[in-house]
């Protein structure tokens, strides 16, 4: 049983109903996202921003074996609040996924080094982040927020990028010798302390 929190279109929802045959609800605050997933198999969907929808009423009796967070604390005004918050719908021995993207991708450090700090319409500096994230700190406010990391995942373009020229074996050594600095996003795997 899952909980898509930002599920946006539903395709991760989709994925788990069909593929893996989840239980899956979702929060989306997108009207538009919203009525894109509705048709993908989710057992419930709450259109309401995040920190409301948490506290609608079809939710709160419920517990999930995984909570998903997939590129959502960024966009909180307060993540810590929100990561407590949702203690309460975690099964025991549950588990939440959170993916937070990496601002001391090398991108960004470079464009520091040039004296650009420019926001754009997506990715790492979306317009829409109110916090910004490294390794280091990412897993500091998840530890803060009461919960135990037991993995973390690196995400990058290097692996693809080597593929292309038959290395994405290398690609994928670089990404794990510096997460740091190639890493787009990392994944953390976490439970309740």
């Amino acid at each position: 049983k899952v909980l898509d929190i930002g599920c946006a279109s539903g395709y991760l929802g989709e994925f788990l109903t069909r593929e893996k045959q989840c239980e899956v609800w979702g929060v989306e605050p997108g009207i538009n996202s919203y009525k894109a997933a509705l048709g993908k198999g989710y057992k419930f969907i709450v259109n309401q921003g995040i920190e409301s929808g948490l506290r609608d009423h079809f939710l709160l009796s419920e517990k999930f074996d995984y909570i998903l967070l997939g590129d959502v604390l960024e966009h909180l005004i307060n993540p810590e609040e929100i990561l407590r918050q949702i203690k309460e719908f975690l099964n025991e021995n549950g588990k939440i996924l959170i993916s937070l993207p990496n601002v001391a991708h090398y991108s960004v450090r470079f464009s520091l080094l040039r004296g650009h700090w420019n926001m754009t319409d997506w990715g790492i500096l979306d317009k829409t982040h109110l916090h910004f994230y490294t390794l280091k700190t990412g897993k500091e406010l998840i530890e803060k927020s009461g919960y135990a990391v037991e993995k973390i995942r690196p995400r990058g373009d290097l692996e693809r990028w080597f593929r292309r020229i038959g290395l994405e074996g290398v690609g994928r050594r670089l990404l794990f010798l510096w997460p740091e600095f190639w890493a787009v996003q990392f994944i953390f795997t976490v439970k309740k302390q």
